[in-house]
């Protein structure tokens, strides 16, 4: 892995954060201002979306970690020449592991929520109270166990200097004293020259895993009920269709903001565990998690802009406001999408005055 590639990475994060905070402000704005009605407590749910990833791309961008693959184990860094919080990197650096192994939970609770929605489930009735907060707490739970199980079993020891060192130096043109990393070292060299198993960092690894696939396990499981469900209503009346069609665009912008994470973040680093387990190479290869990891933070909120009618509506006025202007023309009104305030029975949601769906 040459040097420039680090600088590709730590440059991916910086343009990341420039990019990603203006649109999940813009897009909390959206949320906050421009609702609709039925979307109800879901708002909350899709702020917090917001907010999270808009701390990932500036914890991304302070972090400054890059990625390297040698034998038997991945190493992610941090040079210490160039991060901006030299004195606590470890710390921030295992927190950041934490916000990664939490991003899948927090798409899980929405795909619990949509499912409830059609179901009409009386469960809703917890997002509309201070019970939230346990849904919402969640996510924090599993990246505080993941910060743990980064912060120890894969923290830096003696057995993982002497095996990744001299390729740092090598590879990297970095002494150990420049560097921070975590590096989950499988297999280490016995006192005979054979290889042993280090157990911390396969359970850890392994618990880390698990909590991966059971919030991916959550996502299929709830998003293809929920999926069934939506397509098999039948909308009785023209205010039931548009609801339904408010629905449809709510799980679409879902579902395509947890393909991007899955795709551009899970998948990557899936792959480096794999070859790790494997004691397969990757060198220069390894670097294209971090820098896809930066992208998936410019890209999540953008399904939400475009695909949900309400926000595409306003983006659209403040996109021909300008050529208006300068033309001296009246603009050409798009159609409302409004959504009425009573959601009939019809739609699979409860319309009384308990639905969340209803402000």
């Amino acid at each position: 892995m040459d040097f420039s590639w680090e600088v590709v990475q730590n440059v991916s994060q910086s343009c990341s954060a420039v990019i990603a905070v203006p649109l999940n402000t813009l897009l909390i704005y959206l949320i906050v201002n421009h609702s609709p009605k039925e979307i109800g407590a879901y708002r909350y749910l899709m702020i917090y979306i917001s907010v999270f990833e808009t701390v990932y791309a500036l914890l991304d961008v302070v972090v400054s970690p890059f990625a390297h693959s040698y034998g038997s184990t991945f190493i992610v860094l941090v040079n210490m020449n160039h991060t901006t919080i030299p004195n606590c990197s470890y710390k921030s650096f295992s927190i950041w592991c934490g916000f990664y192994g939490s991003s899948m939970a927090v798409f899980g609770i929405h795909f619990v929520y949509r499912y409830l929605v059609a179901t009409g489930s009386a469960l809703l009735k917890t997002f509309q109270s201070w019970m939230i907060v346990l849904w919402l707490s969640i996510p924090v739970e599993i990246g505080t166990t993941w910060t743990v199980l980064t912060y120890w079993p894969c923290a830096p020891r003696e057995a993982t200097d002497r095996y990744v060192g001299a390729n740092i130096n090598e590879t990297l043109h970095l002494a150990l004293d420049e560097v921070e990393y975590i590096s989950p070292y499988f297999y280490e060299l016995g006192e005979n020259d054979e290889l042993v198993i280090y157990w911390p960092s396969f359970v850890g690894i392994g618990i880390n895993s698990c909590i991966i696939n059971a919030s991916i396990f959550t996502i299929v499981y709830f998003g293809y009920k929920c999926y069934k469900i939506l397509n098999s209503l039948v909308p009785k009346t023209s205010t039931s269709e548009k609801n339904r069609q408010l629905q449809k665009q709510l799980y679409l912008a879902l579902v395509t903001q947890t393909l991007i994470p899955l795709v551009l973040m899970h998948i990557p680093v899936s792959v480096l565990y794999f070859c790790s387990f494997a004691s397969v190479e990757l060198g220069p290869l390894s670097g294209i998690a971090p820098a896809s990891i930066a992208l998936y933070i410019i890209l999540d909120p953008l399904p939400t802009m475009f695909i949900i009618g309400q926000y595409r509506l306003i983006l659209y006025k403040w996109l021909i406001w300008i050529p208006t202007k300068l033309n001296c023309k009246k603009p050409v009104q798009p159609e409302s999408v409004e959504m009425t305030e009573n959601v009939p029975n019809s739609t699979g949601i409860d319309s009384n005055s308990n639905n969340p769906l209803s402000s």
